[in-house]
């Protein structure tokens, strides 16, 4: 909002009768209450005959100059003077605008976003609505809210989204251990596609423990090879140096003042400890994938010899194989009028199939429900 400096009047300070309710006191200009009347202005764009471009706001008028606070870079502020007769246009920027940029950004959500993400969302948009209830953005506002909630409602009924497409919770029990395959592809697809090895590395190790049996793991074996075999070139690259960077490291303290020499060592020493406690703590986690640091050498040595034990593994890869064919399969059959002995089958196909225990355990779960577990009574 544009607002004078305190105790500053002059022969345009009296205002409409319309206007009086706005409570502006120490207005000097008319110009400067009407913007002031939209409540949205924040800072206006200021284009001169000479066309130079100010972006500030008018602290005020001394009779046909304007005093402008302008940006002189986007941390540093100045003020200048300029005469009225200099400026060509005034683009007055709007708070209401500003703030919807964030709004517009939310939607289309990312995939597998969690019912508290869709929470915090909405309390976003809440809160614009609540701060702008007049804004020409209201109806666009709306509309975001309104995906967010269908979109909410369907992950709290059990629903997902992957790959910009709204799962249903039905069509997720029916395809879980295939969609949970595919969730962790798109990840390990993603990371690389940033170039971010060490994430789609990890993505690649959950997706390797219980779900080689599903069709997308060998589909994304050439993107995990191409990660692993950037990631050991990077690491290595960094290794091998090790021992002569800390041999320079040494001389170079040898070189300072005995005070300054103490305070590097100490430095360098608190460093060390804070990286060897968190090597310490992924390892203790399970993590197999180690953060590598430069100064940190047996991360990198780890992460090298693991990186050179999963290409020679994965260059025969395991037989291909289709578990959420498998797993569908018997969940349809859960559903139909199949007898006791069909359900028997298709469980102990399931079971050969590798699928994970959880997999298995939401057969046999929808078995009993549906009364055709094995040995048991239709």
């Amino acid at each position: 909002m544009f607002s004078c400096l305190p105790g500053k009047t002059s022969e345009h300070s009296a205002r409409p009768n319309h206007l009086k309710f706005m409570k502006l006191p120490f207005c000097s200009h008319p110009f400067i209450v009407i913007l002031g009347f939209t409540g949205l202005a924040v800072a206006d764009t200021f284009t001169l005959k000479d066309g130079k471009v100010l972006e500030g706001k008018i602290l005020r008028t001394e009779g046909n100059v304007y005093v402008i606070e302008y940006q002189v870079t986007p941390s540093i502020k100045d003020i200048r003077k300029v005469p009225k007769a200099e400026v060509v246009k005034i683009v007055t920027e709007k708070l209401d605008e500003k703030a919807f940029v964030a709004i517009a950004k939310l939607v289309p959500t990312p995939d597998l976003l969690t019912a508290d993400g869709y929470k915090q969302r909405l309390l976003e948009v809440k809160a614009f609505v609540t701060k702008y209830p007049k804004s020409a953005k209201l109806k666009a506002a709306e509309a975001v809210a309104k995906q967010l909630t269908e979109e909410a409602a369907e992950v709290e009924a059990g629903g997902r989204k992957l790959q910009g497409l709204m799962i249903k919770g039905a069509d997720y029990r029916a395809n879980a251990f295939d969609l949970d395959a595919r969730v962790l592809e798109a990840k390990i697809r993603d990371a690389a596609k940033k170039s971010q090895w060490l994430a789609a590395l990890r993505a690649f190790a959950e997706l390797d423990k219980e779900y080689q049996a599903a069709a997308c793991y060998r589909e994304v074996l050439p993107v995990v090879v191409k990660s692993l075999q950037t990631f050991r070139a990077q690491v290595f690259a960094s290794l091998s140096t090790f021992d002569a960077r800390m041999e320079k490291q040494a001389a170079d303290l040898e070189k300072m003042a005995p005070e300054d020499r103490a305070n590097s060592t100490r430095e360098l020493a608190a460093q060390a400890a804070e990286l060897e406690a968190k090597y310490q703590l992924e390892k203790s986690s399970g993590q197999p994938w180690v953060t590598p640091h430069p100064s940190h050498k047996q991360s990198m040595e780890d992460d090298h010899t693991l990186a050179e034990s999963e290409l020679q593994r994965l260059t025969t890869p395991p037989p291909a194989a289709d578990g959420g064919r498998v797993f569908r399969n018997a969940w349809k059959l859960l559903r139909s009028d199949a007898d006791a002995d069909a359900v028997e089958k298709a469980l102990a196909e399931a079971q050969a199939a590798a699928l994970p225990e959880r997999y298995l355990k939401l057969l046999q779960d929808a078995a009993k429900a549906s009364g055709k577990q094995p040995g048991g009574e239709e």
